[in-house]
């Protein structure tokens, strides 16, 4: 369905498990007003979400499922910033306080004639709307609260991508801890999963990263030269030549947008540095980075001989529209790490995506173990 111009999709297991967390109530009707309030309330959340992307420029689409909801979009990286995303992340408990607000004052002001199933329905919307809107504020992801906590790190503490995700182990142990005690042992499954995944992500992000400020540079913005060798990628123009990662860093730091992105995007590949740039690019700031920008970064990652990051950056890129100048890039860099079903994938994708030169991409080093494949004529019709 269709909502303020917004798509949202229910899944089933949004109907079974909130279903199942309602049957505590011992009676059909407690499990419908549940249900009925658990409904209005992740939507009017998830909808606070969408509708502030949609007023930055954003095409956002809405999910319930299982475990919540999600406002999930697409479209206009280059607009957004730090702090609009701070509060695209505030707006879906910002919404559900003003809807918990509305029903608190309908309890006041009704009548005590009100059938038991409406009280029913308005306690369980205040539980969720205003108990659930404080929980999801704790610095702890997924939650929205822990999603502001690592933008303000990001902001504030950029040369420390861990110290978000360690508050969020801690607050998530807590959480674990208060949520045993009280019973609520939905929430402390939320809070366990929070610390696999910041484990997860503490694995993946460096320690620390250099943010030592330096003067930005004047000039244009700067583009790639092609490489001439695999090792060869040629510095970006108009930089100094004693530091330019440093600079680029820095003015990227202070106005993370599409400009000083090319110009981070540029140092970093001059210096090799792609695994770096492929966490950069999937971090909050990184969202500025246009697909055909990391395309190219993709491509030259590859072309260096690094293809596990090229795999990263190039699975950005399509993301965010790159189409076939990714995709190729993608199954090639697949290809190189003998991750031959992967590298199937991918071509097949390329050509959905347009690919021409079909012969090419067969023929193409990374995928000699494809070369043969009997799949090549059911990506190509004749082929």
């Amino acid at each position: 369905m269709t909502l303020f111009g917004i798509p949202v999709r229910i899944e089933p297991s949004f109907l079974f498990i909130t279903a199942l967390i309602g049957l505590q109530g011992g009676d059909i009707g407690s499990m419908v007003a549940w249900v009925v309030a658990v409904f209005i309330g992740v939507l009017v959340h998830e909808m606070g979400h969408a509708l502030l992307m949609k007023y930055y420029g954003f095409e956002p689409y809405i999910v319930l499922h299982g475990f919540g909801g999600l406002a999930g979009r697409e479209g206009n990286f280059g607009r957004t910033s730090i702090w609009r995303e701070i509060l695209i992340s505030l707006a879906g408990p910002g919404a559900g306080f003003v809807l918990g607000l509305v029903v608190f004052v309908a309890l006041l002001l009704a009548p005590a004639e009100v059938p038991q199933g409406i009280q029913m329905l308005m306690s369980n919307l205040l539980m969720v709307t205003i108990v659930w809107g404080i929980l999801n504020l704790l610095p702890m992801m997924p939650l929205d609260g822990g999603n502001v906590s690592r933008l303000l790190f990001l902001r504030f503490a950029p040369a420390r991508p861990r110290w978000s995700w360690y508050l969020s182990i801690v607050v998530a142990a807590l959480s674990i801890g208060a949520s045993l005690f009280v019973g609520m042992f939905f929430w402390a499954i939320i809070s366990a999963f929070s610390i696999v995944q910041a484990v997860q992500e503490i694995r993946r992000l460096p320690e620390t990263v250099s943010v030592r400020p330096v003067p930005q540079p004047a000039g244009r913005a700067v583009t790639f030269r092609r490489p001439t060798s695999k090792s060869a990628v040629v510095a970006p123009t108009n930089t100094p030549e004693d530091d330019p990662m440093q600079a680029a860093r820095s003015a990227f730091i202070r106005s993370p947008d599409a400009e000083t992105g090319e110009r981070l995007v540029t140092a970093f590949v001059a210096s090799r540095r792609f695994a770096g740039l492929a966490a950069i690019a999937a971090g909050p700031d990184g969202i500025v980075l246009s697909g055909a920008v990391l395309a190219a970064a993709a491509s030259a990652a590859l072309e260096a001989g690094v293809p596990r990051s090229a795999v990263d950056l190039g699975t950005l890129a399509h993301q965010r529209g790159a189409g076939v100048h990714a995709s190729g890039v993608v199954a090639r860099a697949h290809g190189r790490l003998g991750q031959n079903d992967d590298a199937a994938r991918w071509v097949e994708r390329a050509l959905s995506d347009g690919w021409r030169d079909t012969e090419s991409l067969r023929r193409a080093p990374e995928l000699a173990a494809l070369v043969d494949d009997p799949r090549w004529s059911a990506w190509v019709p004749n082929g």
